[in-house]
């Protein structure tokens, strides 16, 4: 039978391992010695299950009856005394690279050719190259899905040492991170201001600002944006979207076809549109804004004017909406911006704007209606629902490069301060310096890498709105470098930064969606002041949300940036659909009405279906809305908290606790919750009504934690904890008795800085004011209900309760 044998001079002896199908058949070990007439051998160690010498002349029989001797590169002096011993017994040999992998571990003979993977300070083959990356891949859990991804990172890059330092972050080489890039793509066609049918001093101003349109501003134009025509602007952040609205809303205004109104989701976002849009004061216009403003008094500041007889008009979905559910007049409406359309797939919101828009195209049947978006999945499907025209811009202004590596919490934090700095030190081709928004899945987070990172600042919806403001404003003066945030900066604040890194793929304990994503990435690169976006994903192999029943974040990393944007295909259950077949009929003048603005809304079913519902409910009779139908349209309130209401005031349960029963505020964090998880070596989450804290505050541990801590947890379970119930202190009392406590705090003249006070003296619990200040508001919305409905039932003594509480928690 044929065979090879196989040479590699060692530092003193030399392999020979005779090769079938290049597999050893054994190993020997070869030792020269120097005669007169040359290297000779010595000695010839055999090892085929046990080891034994052969004499030397067996070993030149061996040689000489091989097919073929390969001489693999090793120690050059033995290496050259073995070329002596071959040429002078006339013995041809061929010279080859070889896997040292393969050689050592499973005695298999490797060939190498340009295909081969350095390692250390050789070169391996790529299936001993793939076999070391799988074993630091599962020390390290990655999954599936990171292992390809890393194997083809390996293939492309032919350097394991390279994936190797990316594993252990000893090397951030961009060329190893860098996932794809996202092209920017210049378009030619555009059009100069000057050229635009629009009034003169519409066309003087904006030729102020800018000299030509950007491209979606001019596929816009062309298709029929300055004729009145209806349409669905799909385009990236950052593109020019906006001023798409701006050129229609005051065109239409200024030639006298009706007002302009810019609808947002978010109050933040409103804010800013309302300082955007009054600039066109100097056309001699009226703005004024129409959200959910905060109704608690803090004792400074300016109530803000919402005059409806304003030119233009800001405001959030539900301000727009609420003017309509209480059949107030909008007067004439020329034109109609929804932003963020997508928001039509937002599991809480999503029916309410499908709703106004509705109602909005039935109370304004000739206005244009323009809806902006940067990511939809099926464009075209929902340009038909809304009927309007499409306008998809694929292109973005500047490339986004993303990024992909691999880490563990400890290391984390290290390597986010290296992003920043890195990002810091670089000046765009405009003479901006890099900026970073850092997204995180929560507020102890936030904070936590906020303090890591020299200049940074913390934002979420907890913040009062003058904070959230002051950091925007600092960041858009470049005076703060990085802002850590939650989803409060995803939903759409414009902050231009050059980097966006991703501390943490999820949301709470949900994974972002690959729309969510894709809005977050979004917010890297804006045009005049970056020449790039950067975009880092960091997720922790193995880290797990959902009691450990969701993907871990290394796979879903991959998912979220392979991922196809989901189609916008709104499907709402029954409570929510009969919230907006009642606003329909607040609406409507006749039946014929009420069909139409059902078929113009999007994610309804069967009407009638949804009119017998109501009917049950007591909130239609026909096709009329009840006195308490009316009520429930317009204090936004569903069937089922309608009911609730009309339950607890038959009941005769005071406002406030029916407030309560409607919502509590859960928002509590314990201060001690790091120490306590330290000290009694379990988990102790941060939220105070959280059941391991309720756990606590009934368990032998507390003898072991500090005297201080101890008496807050007791006496919150003293004042909060104590009912009769059999599922104590898992049965919603403690929540109800907290909230109660805080809304009986504020109608006693307490602010909510006081109350927070109140709270951490007391109890050791903390809460952030913006939070605080949300509830409040929500608790004055509810005693508003609670005095309609009360009023509808004839419940005349708590309705002046409900109405005189009100002015107290609002500080009247």
């Amino acid at each position: 039978m044929t065979f090879q044998v196989l040479a590699l001079a060692e530092r003193s002896r030399i392999l020979l391992m005779p090769l079938r199908k290049g597999e050893a058949v054994f190993e020997g070990y070869l030792r020269l010695k120097d005669t007169s007439k040359g290297p000779r051998v010595y000695k010839f160690l055999v090892n085929d299950g046990g080891e034994r010498y052969i004499p030397p002349d067996d070993v030149v029989r061996l040689l000489r009856k091989a097919d073929q001797i390969y001489l693999a590169r090793g120690d050059p002096s033995q290496e050259d005394k073995l070329i002596q011993l071959l040429e002078a017994y006339q013995l041809s040999y061929r010279r080859v690279s070889v896997c040292g992998h393969c050689l050592a571990v499973e005695h298999r003979f490797t060939p190498i050719n340009k295909n081969a993977i350095r390692y250390k300070d050789g070169l391996i083959c790529e299936r001993c190259a793939l076999a070391e990356l799988w074993r630091e891949a599962d020390f390290r859990k990655l999954g599936r899905a990171a292992k390809a991804h890393l194997a083809r990172v390996l293939l492309k890059r032919r350097d394991l040492n390279e994936v190797l330092d990316l594993l252990s972050l000893e090397r951030l080489d961009p060329e190893l991170t860098r996932f794809d890039v996202i092209p920017a793509r210049v378009v030619e066609d555009s059009l100069e201001v000057t050229s635009l049918p629009l009034p003169e001093p519409l066309k003087e101003m904006l030729n102020r600002r800018i000299e030509k349109l950007l491209p979606v501003q001019v596929m816009a134009v062309r298709a029929g944006l300055l004729d009145g025509k209806n349409l669905l602007v799909v385009s990236a952040t950052a593109t020019g979207k906006s001023l798409v609205g701006e050129m229609a809303g005051v065109k239409n205004l200024l030639q006298g076809q009706g007002k302009f109104l810019f609808l947002v989701p978010l109050v933040a976002l409103a804010n800013q549109k309302f300082d955007q849009l009054s600039a066109y004061r100097e056309l001699g216009l009226t703005t004024t804004i129409k959200v959910g403003v905060s109704r608690i008094r803090l004792g400074r500041g300016k109530k803000m004017r919402q005059d409806l007889n304003a030119d233009t008009i800001t405001g959030t979905y539900e301000g727009l909406d609420q003017v309509i559910r209480t059949k107030r007049s909008l007067g004439k409406i020329g034109t109609v911006v929804i932003d963020e359309v997508h928001m039509l797939e937002e599991p809480e919101r999503g029916h309410r704007l499908a709703g106004l828009i509705a109602r909005l195209k039935f109370v304004a049947p000739r206005a244009q209606f323009i809806y902006l978006s940067a990511t939809v999945g099926n464009p075209e499907a929902l340009a038909g629902h809304l009927n309007a025209d499409l306008v998809e811009y694929e292109v973005r202004p500047v490339p986004i490069e993303r990024h992909l590596i691999f880490t563990e919490a400890d290391n984390r934090k290290g390597l986010i301060r290296r992003l920043v700095k890195a990002a810091h030190s670089e000046v765009s081709s405009t003479g901006y310096r890099g900026q970073t928004i850092i997204f995180t899945n929560s507020r102890k987070n936030c904070y936590n890498l906020a303090k890591s990172i020299p200049g940074a600042a913390a934002y979420h919806a907890g913040l009062q709105y003058q904070e959230r403001k002051k950091i925007e404003d600092l960041f858009a003066q470049g005076k703060i470098g990085t802002v850590v945030t939650t989803a409060a900066l995803a939903a759409g604040v414009d902050f231009p930064a050059s980097q966006v890194i991703f501390e943490s793929l999820a949301m709470g304990i949900d994974w972002l969606s690959v729309h969510a994503f894709n809005q977050m990435l979004g917010r890297a690169g804006r045009p005049g002041y970056h020449d790039k976006g950067i975009v880092y994903l960091l997720p922790e192999p193995g880290r797990r949300y959902q009691g450990g029943k969701s993907e871990a974040e290394d796979e879903m990393a991959l998912r979220l940036l392979r991922g196809k944007m989901e189609d916008v295909r709104p499907e709402y259950p029954e409570e929510e659909q009969m919230e907006e077949v009642l606003a329909n009929a607040v609406v409507a003048r006749s039946e014929q009405d009420l069909v139409r603005l059902d078929d113009m809304t999007m994610g309804l079913d069967d009407l009638n279906y949804n009119l017998r519902s109501l009917a049950r409910a007591g909130l239609m009779k026909g096709i009329e809305p009840t006195p308490l139908g009316r009520a429930t349209a317009a204090h936004f309130l569903s069937a089922g908290q309608t009911k609730l209401i009309t339950e607890e005031i038959k009941k005769e349960k005071t406002p406030l606790e029916v407030v309560v029963e409607l919502e509590q505020f859960e928002a509590l964090y314990l201060k001690a919750a790091e120490r306590l998880s330290a000290t009694l070596r379990t988990n102790i989450s941060q939220r105070a009504l959280h059941g391991s804290v309720l756990d606590l505050m009934s368990s032998e541990d507390l003898s072991r934690i500090d005297p201080k801590t101890r008496e807050h947890l007791l006496n919150f379970a003293k004042d909060f904890t104590r009912c009769d119930c059999k599922e104590t202190p898992y049965c919603g009392c403690p929540e109800r008795k907290v909230s109660m406590k805080i809304l009986e705090l504020r109608t006693e003249g307490a602010s909510p800085n006081q109350i927070i006070k109140e709270f951490g003296d007391s109890y050791g619990i903390y809460a952030y004011t913006g939070d605080l200040i949300n509830y409040l508001d929500q608790a004055v919305r509810y005693l508003e209900a609670v005095e309609t409905i009360a009023k509808v039932l004839g419940k005349g003594d708590m309705a002046r309760e409900a109405k005189r509480l009100k002015g107290k928690i609002e500080g009247m």
